[in-house]
């Protein structure tokens, strides 16, 4: 990884603690939170940055009932013991400064990425994300559990059974799915003016990160992730192709196969003729080693323009939130376009 690409993510993380200071503050901070039989005007008003299906008239009621991939929970008060099955649900609870109690990391602490890990503090970890250790979930009595709703459909009711239980797409999400997840934790959490702030925050950052690019730019970037058997590359509809979108940085993958990730050969790669790559690679030797010996390698324009990045998995894979959509797309600017 380069210098400036660890200087971005040292900038993001002092970034997101400060806005989510600021933020706090103008609420009255933390322990303030939206509270009201009926809300008013301007938690009734839309969110910036989020679909209109979120529903943002719950916000500020005493129970509120928040739908979600597999249904609708019903949330009363404040939760204050939240458990996150995924790292996407730990930058929420982090973007209204809150923290969880438990995270499913994997049993992998360094997982959760430097923008968010000062804010999240201790923790218990309960386990694989994709199959939590439901012992250790109850055992922390938790107020609300945020869920997978992929990974976790199968013991959605197990975990229901323990706290009000919302599941929203992380591991399989685009970035507006992930931003409209990101509301409607906010409204279960009965700080929806906080996020809200948030939000408007991000969609303001991410239109500076924009503004960078040059009113030319036309290159088409492919994001891959690469381990010792495949080099999965993500159409415009996954999430890290959804947040270099948004800064202006297309994909040239096609938007019509409906899948989440695609494997790639060498040829197809080729074919597919990437301007720039941004490659996450996994510890190890990878599949990328064994290509880059091959003639074909050299025929990528990313390669052969010498613009092909090496990035962090955690951030730009693992993460997938608000904050670190930031994350990425200040250190995508600065490996394009310097600072």
């Amino acid at each position: 990884m380069s210098h400036s690409a660890t200087k971005a993510r040292r900038t993001v993380a002092v970034l997101a603690l400060t806005v989510t200071a600021a933020v706090l503050a103008g609420c009255g901070g933390a322990s303030t939170p939206s509270t009201g039989a009926a809300p008013n005007a301007d938690r009734a008003a839309a969110a910036e940055g989020v679909s209109p299906d979120v529903n943002l008239e719950q916000c500020g009621k005493p129970a509120r009932t928040v739908k979600h991939d597999l249904g609708t929970a019903t949330i009363t008060g404040d939760p204050a013991k939240v458990v996150a099955l995924e790292y996407s649900f730990v930058d929420a609870l982090v973007a209204v400064g809150m923290s969880p109690v438990g995270v499913a990391d994997d049993d992998q602490p360094e997982r959760i990425i430097p923008a968010l890990r000062d804010q999240v503090g201790k923790y218990t970890s309960v386990g694989l994300r994709a199959t939590p250790n439901i012992q250790v979930i109850t055992a922390l009595k938790p107020d609300l559990i945020v869920a997978d709703s992929g990974r976790h459909k199968a013991i959605y009711d197990q975990l229901a059974k323990i706290a009000p239980t919302i599941a929203f797409a992380s591991l399989n999400g685009n970035y507006q799915q992930v931003l409209d997840s990101e509301m409607s934790t906010a409204i279960a959490l009965n700080k929806c003016d906080q996020m809200k702030s948030r939000l408007s925050e991000h969609v303001k950052l991410m239109a500076e990160f924009k503004a960078k690019a040059p009113a030319e730019e036309d290159r088409k970037a492919l994001f891959v992730r690469a381990s010792d058997k495949g080099f999965t590359g993500f159409p415009p509809k996954a999430y890290t192709p959804g947040v270099l979108a948004a800064i202006g940085v297309r994909s040239p993958l096609p938007d019509d196969s409906g899948e989440a990730s695609v494997s790639l050969t060498l040829e197809t790669l080729v074919a597919t003729s990437p301007d720039v790559m941004f490659i996450a690679p996994n510890d190890g030797p990878t599949l990328r080693d064994t290509w880059a010996k091959s003639p074909l390698w050299k025929e990528i324009p990313a390669v052969k323009n010498n613009a092909s990045f090496d990035v962090n998995p955690n951030e730009w894979s693992r993460s997938r939130g608000l904050i670190a959509a930031e994350v990425v797309a200040q250190e995508a600017v600065e490996l394009l376009y310097g600072k």
